[in-house]
């Protein structure tokens, strides 16, 4: 049978009061620059391009952004930024993603250039 958490109702201290209403204040302060960046995450995933696409298979994968930054060689500041749009990514980290990911990019053989005559 599952637990049912019990609540227990007091008064707040004055500390607790004082401590509750400097955090609030700090969450509202927050609150509108994570709107934003919620709202570029949503905007650059959407984008019709393969970076677009990466973004949401990025967004739609096992790992969390820090766990993948980790394993695949970056900072998850730079993993942000470019969820967000704000940075690209270098081709060899691009690559290191889509291996990580496991997604159906396959690197193309080259043709031989034809000798011109």
């Amino acid at each position: 049978m599952k637990r049912q958490a019990r609540r227990i109702y007091r008064e707040l201290t004055k500390a607790e009061e004082r401590r509750l209403k400097r955090l609030r204040r700090l969450v509202a302060a927050e609150l509108p620059e994570l709107i934003k960046k919620d709202q570029m995450h949503k905007d650059a995933s959407k984008e019709p391009t393969l970076s677009g696409t990466l973004r949401r298979a990025i967004h739609r994968g096992e790992f969390d952004i820090v766990t993948l930054a980790k394993r695949v060689g970056i900072r998850p500041l730079l993993l942000d930024e470019f969820l967000t749009g704000e940075k690209t990514l270098a081709s060899d980290i691009v690559d290191r993603l889509v291996e990580t990911l496991k997604l159906g990019l396959r690197p193309m053989k080259l043709k031989a250039k034809r000798k011109a005559s």
